[in-house]
């Protein structure tokens, strides 16, 4: 399969020869990507493919790397962090803090927060304002951060592993959630390994293993080449691969 770059629009991101090493292990290797306005991306491999890698430095959190790589034309840093929403895999909420401490918190750092908006996603949740981080489970701190995540006006947003903690019942409920505080002024980046669960809200895909770009291609162009869902096609690209 030829890999496509997808750019109807000046891109979000570009990232041009990019490589990132710990130590003697590379988790990413020689990555040319353009990533447009308006879409929601799959950031899509199996474990150890360098999905959560890149998405940390996008994010600004890894600085040290070889190649380039912009979002909206800077380079990741506390200067980008104003136009990306993150959410981490896993939550970086104190253990004492509750859910209105975290929305004031977010209100006080971004300028671009809806609380009206968050107040609304939550209570859909049902999840109270008082609750601390440590009376609630990992699917309910996993919804408090999509809440917060979403609630932004952003440029890109990275969400790593998003429903990885959500039970089945509510999980199409928290994509609802996603796609209808989507900013279409902005871009989704959604890494999983839940790729059955999610697949149907990703216009297009990233697929990288061992640290590689395998292919970035429209979701329904890969579906037809292979001619079966996203997920038993990524079996295919992935075979030879591993």
């Amino acid at each position: 399969m030829s890999t496509l770059t997808l750019v109807e629009t000046p891109p979000v991101v570009k990232i041009e020869n990019l490589s990132k090493r710990f130590g003697s292990v590379t988790a990413l290797k020689n990555i040319d990507l353009e990533v447009p306005t308006g879409r929601i991306v799959g950031l899509l491999g199996p474990n150890g493919s360098g999905k959560t890698t890149l998405i940390k430095i996008l994010a600004g959190f890894y600085t040290s790397y070889e190649g380039k790589v912009s979002i909206d034309g800077q380079t990741p840093s506390h200067l980008t962090k104003a136009v990306i929403s993150y959410q981490p895999d896993k939550s970086s909420f104190p253990p004492h803090m509750t859910v209105n401490e975290a929305i004031s918190i977010h209100q006080g750092f971004f300028k671009d927060f809806d609380e009206a908006q968050c107040l609304e996603m939550l209570n859909a949740f049902q999840i109270n304002g008082w609750n601390r981080i440590s009376q609630m489970s990992k699917g309910v701190i996993d919804k408090l951060q999509i809440c917060l995540t979403m609630s932004r006006k952003a440029r890109l947003y990275l969400l790593d592993e998003p429903i990885g903690g959500v039970d089945t019942v509510a999980r199409d409920f928290v994509l609802d959630t996603i796609l209808g505080s989507f900013n279409p002024a902005g871009t989704i980046i959604v890494a999983t390994h839940l790729i059955s669960q999610i697949e149907q809200i990703f216009d297009s895909a990233i697929v990288l293993s061992k640290g590689s770009l395998i292919c970035f291609d429209d979701c329904d162009a890969i579906r037809q080449s292979y001619e079966l869902s996203l997920e038993d096609s990524l079996l295919q690209i992935y075979g030879g691969k591993q």
